[in-house]
């Protein structure tokens, strides 16, 4: 958040067009662009905006291609990629694990996956031979606004993603283990998911994503959707959730909140962040 700031008073003082943000090795990039035409605010381009930028060029040059992302990607963008014609496959979180989908589904000949990219904007083209590099990535975006512009000078990158729909609330709340062990977080997670399978048979509209290859992820109804996924390195369960609104958000982690009050999981789990947002007034 604050790199992003501070790249936006940056566009603000030069008047930019466009903002980009690479991370220190450069494999991961986003940006920030003007909110709307004729204002001077900007706003981040990323996550699950960036991945859909990327399908509007990818729809232009590999009609009908795949793009592999990682597990917590919004269901509102897999809406997007297929109105464009393209094919999602939502796999696991780790940048490796991406890249190694996309190689492999491409290297069958039954889809073509032109691009492997992580929430985090870690992303690889096979156009660049899956190497992972914000640099190649920024270099397109870059090229697509100015493909725009020459159309119009008043082009926006929003424009192209207006049909993207998008939530009010996104959240991620981080439980680590009481004892900071691996082997305590993986016994206590799926005691979670035991709960949370309960939850779905007496909750109405709560509904278990079958589809999902990680962690346990739920259906709210209308885009909404929770997440419970371990962490890749860290004694840590994390909490992915998008809702229409704070209340909703908050509802729903007070539930969770509630069932893994059970001994077998409180006494192991530090819940505090799931109290502490349930009760958030702002």
């Amino acid at each position: 958040p604050a790199m992003v700031r501070d790249t936006i008073e940056a566009c603000k003082e030069h008047k930019a067009d466009l903002g980009i943000l690479l991370d220190t090795d450069a494999d991961r990039c986003g940006f920030v662009v003007p909110c709307s035409r004729g204002k001077k605010s900007f706003e981040p381009l990323n996550r699950n905006r960036l991945i859909a930028l990327l399908g509007v060029l990818l729809a232009r040059t590999s009609p009908g291609c795949s793009i592999v992302t990682d597990s917590v990607t919004s269901e509102g963008l897999s809406t997007f990629l297929e109105s464009l014609g393209l094919h999602h496959v939502r796999y696991l979180k780790g940048y490796a694990n991406v890249i190694g989908k996309a190689k492999d589904l491409t290297s069958t000949g039954l889809i073509n996956a032109e691009l492997a990219i992580e929430t985090s904007g870690h992303c690889a083209f096979r156009e660049n031979d899956y190497l992972d590099d914000g640099t190649f990535c920024a270099v397109k975006v870059v090229s697509l606004l100015a493909t725009e512009r020459h159309e119009s000078k008043d082009a926006s990158l929003l424009d192209l993603i207006k049909e993207l729909a998008e939530l009010d609330v996104v959240a991620e709340l981080r439980m680590t283990t009481k004892d900071q062990s691996l082997a305590t977080m993986n016994q206590v997670f799926d005691l979670c998911a035991l709960e949370v399978e309960s939850l779905c048979e007496q909750t109405d509209g709560w509904e278990l994503d079958s589809e999902n290859l990680e962690g346990i992820r739920v259906r709210l109804g209308s885009g909404q959707f929770f997440m419970l996924r371990k962490s890749l390195h860290d004694p840590v369960i994390s909490l992915q959730l998008e809702a229409q609104t704070l209340d909703q958000a908050q509802r729903v982690t007070l539930a969770l909140m509630n069932a893994f009050q059970l001994e077998h999981i409180s006494s192991t789990l530090d819940l505090s962040a799931l109290s502490d947002y349930a009760s958030d007034q702002n």
